[in-house]
């Protein structure tokens, strides 16, 4: 691998989960990270731990659904810090269930978050970096979700599909600049990503347990965010194409490429009509909540980690330059 030693690195989401740990990682190289979050609370937290490992690091509030507030972002960054070396666009959400029930809205938000937030992101600090002359590092998080069709994730999986071709054109015109282009596809990873999931056709109470017992799996079965953040800030330094971070990312990329007609016949009938139709009748059972509420808090997960189940407050606005644009 070649040298690494990024100046200044952006990484949005980094209020938790994978943003969280890549900005860790990339601070341990001695970077100064910019974190930026909706949440400025969980952004001064992510500092707070950097700073509590002898790195640096400065909180940013921001949605980057909101094109303007991008902007400006982008605009703050390099007025105060300069061009970064290294761009990180892993802020997401996850909107599911059947799609002609999904809310305009909640696809609209998904689309612009998971989506439009990555290309205006590369677009903007890609810019920069063209126009410096010393190259860079632009990272996407993608997933699986992306290689296969999904029933019930349509939103996830589109977008992430997106995602993934974009990278990859991307990649090859930023080449001759020396720029430098990774997709990433984490899998099962340890992250708060459920807390903020949009759930089509459920209940708030019935939205509210699976949460915290996804939440719970992922903290028994997924990879520490910051062993991926790890991994992600190596295949920034041996500039790879794309990172599979878990097994089942790779498994998936791999059978959906060489069997697709097998591939859509097997997500056709794990998660067919006939499959729904029974979870539906398990959810809606009267019973059922209760005991998928006991289940739920008797449930174990790792200690460690930083989780929850119910999404964060979001911070009043704070003054500028740190504006939270909602």
């Amino acid at each position: 691998m070649k040298p690494f030693h990024p100046g200044l690195a952006v990484v949005t989401g980094a209020g938790s989960g994978i943003g969280r740990g890549t900005a860790k990682a990339l601070a341990r190289h001695g970077a100064t990270v910019i974190v930026a979050d909706i949440n400025y609370a969980t952004a001064e937290d992510t500092v707070a731990q950097i700073h509590s490992l002898g790195g640096r690091a400065e909180p940013y509030a921001l949605d980057v659904a909101d094109v303007t507030a991008l902007e400006d972002f982008t605009g703050y960054v390099r007025a105060t810090h300069g061009v970064p070396d290294v761009v990180v666009n892993n802020a997401g959400i996850v909107v599911g269930g059947p799609f002609l029930d999904i809310r305009a809205a909640d696809l609209h938000r998904a689309v612009d978050v998971n989506l439009m937030a990555t290309v205006h992101g590369c677009r903007l600090f890609g810019a920069q970096m063209v126009e410096r002359g010393r190259g860079g590092h632009l990272v996407n998080l993608s997933s699986f979700a992306g290689f296969a069709p999904i029933r019930l994730g349509l939103p996830e999986s589109v977008t992430k599909a997106a995602i993934t071709r974009f990278s990859r054109s991307l990649r090859a015109e930023l080449a001759p600049h020396g720029i430098g282009v990774t997709v990433v596809c984490p899998g099962i990873i340890a992250t708060n990503l459920p807390a903020t999931a949009v759930l089509a056709s459920l209940s708030a109470e019935q939205v509210a347990i699976a949460r915290q017992l996804v939440t719970k799996a992922m903290t028994l079965f997924g990879m520490n965010p910051d062993k991926a953040g790890r991994k992600i800030v190596d295949a920034v330094r041996g500039n790879r194409a794309m990172l599979p971070l878990r097994a089942e990312s790779l498994l998936v990329y791999a059978f959906a490429r060489a069997f697709p007609r097998a591939t859509r016949t097997l997500m056709r009938v794990t998660t067919g009509p006939e499959v729904e139709r029974l979870v539906r009748f398990v959810i809606d059972h009267p019973r059922f909540l209760g005991i998928a509420r006991e289940a739920a808090e008797l449930m174990p997960q790792r200690r460690g980690l930083q989780t929850y189940w119910d999404p964060p407050e979001y911070d009043d606005p704070v003054p500028p330059p740190i504006p939270l644009r909602r």
